[in-house]
């Protein structure tokens, strides 16, 4: 598995730990006597985990910005685009 596939991953169960804490936090009686606060704690450090991850792709540049993006798309729709008429040719 390579870097991106885990990183995506990571940033998967961190989503997916949010909603689990959601759910810990608002029904604590469905988890098991005792084990609570372990499954807080290892919810929120996936959660740190993933946030890490995100900076992490962020600094080594595999995720583009907004204007990366448009001005790629932009880029990319103009060197496909026909060449100009010249004047006076239908």
């Amino acid at each position: 598995m390579n870097r991106e596939q885990l990183a995506a991953e990571a940033v998967q169960a961190g989503r997916n730990s949010k909603h689990n804490l959601k759910l810990i936090r608002k029904y604590p009686d469905r988890m098991l006597p005792g084990k609570t606060e372990d499954g807080m704690e290892y919810l929120n450090r996936m959660i740190r985990f993933a946030e890490e991850e995100k900076k992490n792709a962020r600094r080594a540049g595999r995720t583009l910005g907004l204007r990366s993006r448009l001005m790629s798309l932009l880029s990319s729709i103009l060197a496909d685009s026909p060449k100009e008429r010249k004047e006076g040719t239908v």
